[in-house]
């Protein structure tokens, strides 16, 4: 009777750590653009988590990020396709058609995803099966990633509104005309709404009625994305600048001049009270969050759009050359570049940010292919383009050898 009952304790023991570290699978998520309501794009390292190196090609371009929700990966192709894939190994679960371009990352909470398409509809869509729930119609292309509180989805569109929609049912509870396109994505904090229009304004509203708190003047569009923390809220501009402005009033903390356009949305690591962004020119820089003194710079030669992501003692960011750049947060220093053509140009520009869970990344490529990368291990999947590689070098020794047979059957001719 004891042997049985040690047993059935030593399985049970067994039971609650495998459940356990399945929850903390789970709960390594990203659920939305930029990890958070606040688009820190800060995420805690779990450990536990790691998949499998893979890669997937869908059927067109990706320009959306990637979203971990539960135990699914959520990506939007140019081909206007929803995947929900399998992280482990990239498989395909279910998918989704809507009716133009995915340029706009999903937003996930339980088991409801929130997406925009260039068709002008956002769509909530089951996570389970794939079923729509409802779809609601904005007056243009929606470009911009939505935000979700308990009530309501936050997201802009090109008819230049900010449109706050019930998420149960889809129908519109206010909405926030501005003079723009809005292709800025909404960050929600303390019962406000934050958002960059390319009227060249920056606004603050009310999550209640989207009654106007606030809005400032800056020099260009506002494609960027507000990051939150600390009581303020950082954002790129086309006009070359970064502005920290005071979360409750818009009043001017400091402004910092990048040398070039930001239209990716800047990282915030608290901890550490530094601020990571990228600029059109290619230039990574970290700034001190507290008076905007920059702390390091990199110059990568090639465009950024994407916004990096934060984890553990690094941050990773791709580029149109489509490199993904793993950089020490602390330094700048280059610890991993993974390029699945080998060489700057030979794949697909990398202008989604990438999404990390424990020691997996997630990267999506303009060449349509979705990329799983081994981040502890510095490992990637050997991709399409080896093969390319491959059959170039064999048709070039060839070559080689043709010339050089047909030189020597010359000159025995000759001779």
């Amino acid at each position: 009777m004891f042997k049985h009952f040690k047993k059935f304790s030593i399985c049970l023991i067994i039971l609650l750590v495998l459940v356990g570290s399945l929850s903390s699978l789970s709960a390594a998520g990203w659920p939305m653009f930029q990890n958070n309501n606040r688009h820190t794009g800060y995420v805690n390292q779990d450990t536990s988590f790691s998949t499998q190196t893979w890669v997937v090609q869908l059927d067109g371009p990706v320009c959306a990020s990637p979203v971990l929700g539960g135990d699914k990966l959520f990506v939007g192709t140019q081909s206007g396709t929803l995947y929900a894939l399998d992280p482990q190994d990239g498989s395909q679960i279910w998918n989704f058609t809507t009716g133009d371009a995915i340029c706009s990352s999903c937003a996930v909470s339980d088991n409801t995803l929130f997406v925009g398409s260039d068709d002008g509809y956002l769509y909530s869509i089951n996570t389970d099966n794939g079923d729509e729930n409802w779809k609601y119609k904005a007056g243009d292309s929606i470009k911009s990633s939505p935000a979700l509180d308990s009530d309501n989805v936050y997201v802009g569109a090109d008819d230049g509104i900010l449109h706050a929609i019930n998420r149960d049912d889809g129908s519109l509870d206010w909405q926030y005309k501005t003079d723009g396109n809005i292709q800025s994505s909404p960050s929600v904090n303390n019962e406000t709404v934050y958002f960059g229009s390319d009227d060249d304004k920056i606004y603050a509203v009310s999550t209640d009625d989207g009654s106007l708190k606030w809005d400032y003047d800056v020099g260009d569009d506002v494609k960027s994305s507000a990051a939150i923390a600390n009581g303020t809220i950082f954002i790129g501009s086309e006009d070359n600048q970064i502005y920290a402005l005071d979360e409750e009033t818009g009043d001017e903390i400091w402004v910092y001049n990048a040398g070039s356009s930001v239209t990716s949305s800047p990282s915030i690591d608290e901890r550490q009270s530094t601020l990571y962004a990228a600029t059109e020119k290619g230039n990574i820089l970290a700034l001190d969050i507290r008076d905007g003194l920059k702390k390091w710079e990199v110059k990568t030669g090639n465009s950024i759009n994407a916004t990096p992501s934060i984890f553990g003692n690094n941050i990773a960011v791709g580029t149109s050359a489509g490199n993904m750049l793993m950089l020490n947060k602390f330094t700048g220093q280059n610890v991993w570049t993974y390029n699945p053509g080998y060489i700057d140009n030979f794949a697909g520009s990398i202008s989604a940010s990438p999404i990390t869970s424990g020691g997996s990344l997630f990267m999506a490529s303009e060449d349509a292919n979705v990329y799983s990368l081994n981040t502890d291990q510095q490992v990637g999947p050997t991709s399409i383009y080896t093969y390319y590689i491959g059959l170039f070098a064999v048709i070039l020794v060839a070559l080689l050898f043709g010339i050089k047979k047909l030189v020597f059957d010359k000159r025995k001719i000759i001779k």
